[in-house]
């Protein structure tokens, strides 16, 4: 399940791009359930980061834990365990948002006329273009117009990626 693409982005943005936290993920799926002291000497990771990478995916509803208290220390142990089962909806929720994001933006592209500064690499819009009398806020250059047919090919091939993963992936079906 870890080695989809869209798995894999989903988990990236919740563990907040640490990816250390695939690591934290595969431990936990191999042992089942395991402290996160156990987790950060096994990856040889500060056990402040090994919690706050477990903390981000208790949110997203990924692990649960059990605390348990020691009676001769009054130490609680944390045992952390994958709940996996949730993330097939939580990827499909996000790629849900991205999608229509991204046919905001198909749109905006077919619909709009647009210009770039070849100097700074700055694209704007016909209005703002024509705001700024066709000529680049940063170094005053001139405005030419700009072909965004290679923009609209890209977000179209984003889109039909993300639309084949939910109609042919069978971890998405029920969702």
């Amino acid at each position: 399940m870890l080695d989809n693409p869209l798995i894999q982005q989903v988990l990236f943005e919740v563990m907040e791009e640490d990816v250390v936290g695939f690591d934290v993920l595969n431990v936990l799926i191999d042992s089942n359930e395991v402290t996160d002291d156990e987790i950060s000497r096994q990856l040889e990771v500060k056990l402040n980061n090994i919690r706050r990478i477990l903390y981000k995916l208790y949110e997203a509803r990924l692990v649960d834990y059990n605390r348990e208290k020691d009676e001769e220390t009054n130490w609680y142990t944390y045992t952390w365990k994958p709940s996996l089962e949730k993330l097939p909806a939580l990827v499909v929720k996000k790629m849900k948002n991205i999608l229509d994001e991204l046919k905001k933006q198909l749109s905006t592209e077919e619909n709009g006329m647009f210009f770039y500064c070849m100097g700074c690499e700055l694209k704007f819009t016909f209005e703002d273009a024509m705001d700024m009398g066709f000529r680049c806020p940063q170094c005053g250059g001139v405005l030419h117009e700009y072909d965004n047919k290679k923009d609209m090919a890209t977000i179209k091939e984003q889109i039909a990626y993300i639309e084949d993963e939910f109609n042919q992936n069978p971890l998405f079906f029920k969702y």
